[in-house]
């Protein structure tokens, strides 16, 4: 299920961004048929995932073809949100490639990558051992971990050069041609932006807010591309404008990916606390996505 509700969902005319493939970005979602939300599950009249029923638009709904198992079908949406950013920003042949986070959004950067056959070296920096090694299963050429001497192992990594200031964190020169930060946290944005080569692009995919102390000297300094880049919409695949969401599909269905792996743990729907107490215990529990299985769950219990 596509959960964006643009024009088409809302029974409207075509807005310029729906027009143009961006319906993301649809300038409408206050209008229409249906109350005000972007996604199914923001939306009072559609309800949402977490229940055994959700309203959808016939043009939101996506078959899935049999050689696409289901707990492949369950990462579509989320492997979709990486698979749109690489795209729409791709790395080219030889370039050093990081990324900044090792939760589901930045392990199917990885994933993406590696389906698109793109010929480049990815770097990944990490928390927890369970996610560097489901880096390494996924394609990562290097695995970093944030402990105490990351900043030199991720410049070291990428063929750069840590240079220490009289006043402030380490600076690097040099660093990756295209950073893909999953995270949005003041730590992880400042880093984005400091281990990227001068000329570089930073990809914002993270859900980032309100911040203060971000240092923003190196996109003035290094003249920095900042680029945002928000769910999924359509996309360019071999030669074909598509929903990205088709192409995540068809990318399982020729076997170029099995995401499968992701997750780590099912839930009924009953067992609600329990699911999210899992969630809020990531690092002890070596959890990733955590979902609910309806197959499980008794409607009306």
């Amino acid at each position: 299920m596509n959960p964006v509700l643009s024009c088409e969902s809302r029974g409207l005319h075509p807005c310029p961004a729906c027009e143009r493939g961006d319906e993301s970005l649809c300038e409408q979602k206050t209008k229409g048929s249906i109350e005000s939300g972007l996604l199914i599950g923001a939306c009072k009249d559609t309800g949402g995932s977490w229940s055994p029923y959700f309203v959808a638009h016939k043009s939101q709904i996506l078959p899935l073809p049999d050689a696409v198992d289901d707990l492949n079908g369950v990462l579509v949406e989320p492997f979709s949100c990486a698979l749109h950013a690489v795209l729409r920003n791709p790395p080219k042949g030889g370039d050093r490639v990081l990324i900044i986070g090792a939760g589901v959004i930045g392990l199917s950067v990885v994933a993406a990558i590696k389906a698109l056959d793109y010929s480049c070296h990815v770097t990944i920096l990490v928390k927890h051992s369970f996610q560097g090694e489901m880096a390494r299963a996924f394609g990562a050429d290097e695995v970093i971990y944030l402990d105490g001497s990351y900043v030199e192992n991720t410049a070291n990594a990428l063929g750069a050069e840590t240079l220490k200031p009289l006043l402030g964190p380490e600076i690097v020169q040099g660093g990756a041609n295209i950073v893909y930060e999953c995270v949005g946290k003041k730590k992880s944005i400042t880093d984005a932006l400091r281990f990227t080569e001068s000329g570089g692009k930073v990809v914002l995919l993270g859900l980032a807010s309100i911040m203060k102390q971000v240092d923003w000297t190196t996109v003035w300094l290094n003249e920095l591309t900042i680029k945002g880049c928000f769910a999924y919409s359509t996309n360019e695949f071999e030669g074909q404008r598509m929903n990205t969401l088709q192409i995540a599909i068809e990318l399982m269905k020729r076997g170029k990916v099995d995401l499968s792996p992701l997750i780590t743990h099912q839930y009924p729907l009953h067992d609600y606390k329990v699911a999210f107490n899992t969630i809020t215990k990531r690092k002890q529990e070596n959890a990733l996505k955590v979902v609910f299985n309806h197959d499980q769950t008794t409607v009306g219990g």
